[in-house]
């Protein structure tokens, strides 16, 4: 619980650099983070989405993220190689909505995800936020899901 509050508050220090542009610190192994605009789309459930690039100070992996609009909201599909992870809201709450199925992924689900902070996660905030908003909570909660240290550079 004190590392979501930490997270939370973390992320209120995220700052938007330009229009498109958001920077930030993680207060994770994996650093500052910077999310841009990108021209690659997100495939999900057949349906190309706009999608944004997450990158960290200590990630060597491209991470994407697509945005699906909702009515009255937005999800957010979180691709890791070909590990999706979806953020959405739903009844008012954002977090986490669902665990990937296996697909035929260089990645084991089992030992890549946290299942503990996959729990704490389905409920980040249940107060409405901004896309850049939203955006810095994912790029502040993503890295403790993620337990595998295959993804960070050795220094």
């Amino acid at each position: 619980m004190k590392i979501s509050l930490a997270l939370l508050l973390a992320c209120f220090m995220m700052h938007v650099v330009a229009q498109d542009k958001i920077v930030g610190e993680s207060n994770t192994p994996f650093g500052k983070y910077s999310i841009d605009v990108t021209t690659e789309t997100v495939t999900y459930k057949g349906q190309k989405l706009e999608s944004y690039q997450l990158c960290y100070d200590n990630c060597k992996s491209e991470i994407l993220i697509g945005v699906q609009k909702l009515e009255g909201c937005k999800s957010f599909v979180v691709c890791l190689d070909d590990l999706q992870i979806v953020y959405t809201c739903k009844n008012g709450v954002f977090g986490v909505s669902k665990k990937p199925k296996q697909k035929s992924t260089s990645m084991n689900i089992k030992e890549t995800l946290n299942t503990q902070q996959f729990a704490f996660q389905k409920m980040i905030t249940s107060k409405p936020k901004t896309e850049a908003e939203l955006l810095g909570l994912i790029a502040c909660y993503y890295p403790v899901l993620i337990k595998s240290e295959l993804f960070t550079q050795e220094s």
